[in-house]
């Protein structure tokens, strides 16, 4: 069984140049790769947008690998990009075509629509799907988690459980990746992924829907396992956890401290975290964790209105923000902060209080990024019940109308609905992009504040 798995590029490469950015390896399609070539499938990932190839050369390099069953993800944004690319693969190759990823779990029946070439849909978590799968020849009859076409018609069987022991899931082989392990500020990084789930209720965000309210763990001896092989195999020095919140319980973060430090394995390491706990868990926890290697927290700050953060269920405030950038500085771990213009409803005072709030932090790094509404968010919903869901299916990269030096480290980011939910037309929100990195940078260096 030939299969090969595409990691669906954010742009059509063939129009636009690819800027060199750095993107996360898809660790779900090296998980769903790993499981296959264990069962002994000849496996080809194509990560075309770290490679930044145009749907053309995608058809090409698949056909030639001849393969019996392609798999494509599919997020709201590289719709019409992996739909014209899974056509192109069904035409030439005549494989079974799956889909998955966070659309085709949260509207597998539009996929199947939308999409003609599209055999089958993995909804939810691929792994045991995909194992089965395998097993019944792509039969999916009495496979959990499938959605297909039977006599023209949409099937489906049950939904597919959730996976509650993720130590079961085998070790990535890292081959499948050409940008992991990736060389970052000196250091020789790899990605993992510690948990998945998320129990928060921000409306712009799908993770819950796609993954789960309840957060399920790897044991830390399992992570510390996986760190372990990265540093034999690779050589690696640092990792890059990519949980939605690494650091959501301070007991369990420092077991994995104390497990770093019984095995004497020497890492750095950074991670997501959420400001409202870093400040509750203070300032003895961060330098315990620091002592274990942490070098960076990341936080998701959006806003610096409390309206909105209100208005986003993001349940943190401002105050909570400045306390716990002001904890990392105090104990020497670099911060980095994601904020986001456009909300609904938001006012231009409202995003220039975002740029003051961003000001004031001075976090090492400062990323800004427009509102997106994704399918299967509360937002999308409440947005398609007020204008009609139509109006919401178009997005835009911004690649040329942020056209900063001191943005592409951000360029994988700029991403915007086509239409503007926001009180600001899109124009005048890539122009608040602009001001925001004007403001934070200057010559492609962090701006100094006196």
């Amino acid at each position: 069984m030939k299969l090969v798995l595409i990691n669906s590029p954010l742009q059509d490469y063939g129009k636009v140049r690819k800027r060199e950015y750095y993107t996360t390896p898809p660790l779900g399609l090296g998980y769903l790769a790993t499981i296959a070539q264990n069962k002994g499938c000849d496996v080809k990932l194509i990560d075309a947008e770290a490679s930044g190839l145009s749907p053309q050369e995608i058809v090409r390099l698949t056909k030639e690998y001849k393969p019996d069953a392609v798999g494509i993800n599919l997020t709201a944004p590289t719709f019409e990009i992996a739909k014209g690319v899974i056509s192109g693969i069904k035409q030439k190759t005549g494989a079974i075509t799956l889909s998955g990823g966070p659309d085709a779990t949260v509207r597998p029946e539009f996929v199947l629509r939308g999409v003609p070439a599209v055999d089958m849909v993995i909804r939810g978590e691929g792994e045991k799907t995909l194992d089965e799968l395998i097993d019944s020849n792509f039969n999916p009859d009495a496979v959990n988690g499938v959605y297909f076409r039977r006599n023209r018609e949409i099937a489906h069987n049950a939904p597919r459980e959730l996976i509650t022991n993720l130590d079961s899931l085998p070790f990535i082989n890292r081959n499948f990746f050409i940008n992991d392990p990736h060389k970052e500020d000196g250091k020789l990084k790899s990605v993992v992924i510690g948990s998945r789930g998320c129990p928060y209720l921000c409306t712009f965000c799908a993770a819950p829907v796609t993954s789960g309210r309840k957060i399920r763990t790897r044991s830390v001896e399992n992570i510390t396992d996986e760190i372990e092989l990265l540093k034999e195999s690779y050589g690696i020095t640092a990792v890059h956890f990519i949980d939605n919140d690494f650091i959501y319980n301070n007991a369990r973060i420092l077991s994995f401290a104390d497990e770093l430090e019984r095995r004497g394995t020497k890492i750095s390491w950074r991670a997501l975290a959420r400001v409202d706990l870093v400040s509750k868990f203070g300032r003895d926890f961060l330098e315990r964790i620091k002592q274990a290697g942490c070098y960076e927290l990341v936080f998701g700050i959006e806003s610096g209105s409390q309206r909105i953060l209100d208005s986003v269920k993001k349940g943190t405030t401002p105050e909570r923000a400045r306390e716990a950038v002001s904890l990392c500085k105090q104990v020497g771990i670099k911060t980095k902060a994601y904020y986001m213009f456009g909300f609904p409803t938001e006012t231009l005072q409202e995003m220039e209080q975002t740029l003051r709030h961003a000001e004031e932090l001075d976090t090492d790094v400062a990323c800004f990024l427009l509102v997106k509404a994704y399918p299967g968010t509360e937002m999308y919903r409440q947005l398609a019940e007020k204008h009609g869901e139509d109006r919401l299916q178009g997005y835009s990269h911004l690649q040329s109308e942020v056209a900063l030096p001191f943005a592409e480290n951000f360029d994988k980011y700029h991403i915007r609905n086509n239409f503007s939910f926001s009180t600001l037309s899109n124009e005048e929100l890539s122009g608040m992009l602009r001001k925001a990195y004007k403001m934070y940078y200057s010559n492609g260096r962090r701006r100094m504040v006196a």
